[in-house]
């Protein structure tokens, strides 16, 4: 959750990164990206109650599927 600083050669500046979980937010501001993390600190139970119900809808959508697709 800590935040990270490299420069973007592209934009000539520097870019900031915060990683929680599996998600990355990237900015070259840095107040974005400490609103980003605070609002996922915050939020969490939120954000994990959104996560369970995202995987019970892929689950039953892989065990209902007709065409037996799985991914690409």
């Amino acid at each position: 959750m800590q935040i990270k600083t490299t420069y973007n050669d592209k934009f000539q500046c520097n870019w900031y990164h915060c990683q929680i979980k599996n998600e990355t937010f990237s900015s070259p501001r840095i107040k974005d990206v400490e609103e980003w993390r605070e609002d996922k600190l915050v939020n969490a139970e939120y954000y994990d109650e959104l996560q369970v119900l995202h995987d019970k809808a892929m689950q039953h959508m892989y065990n209902t599927n007709p065409t037996n697709y799985t991914g690409d």
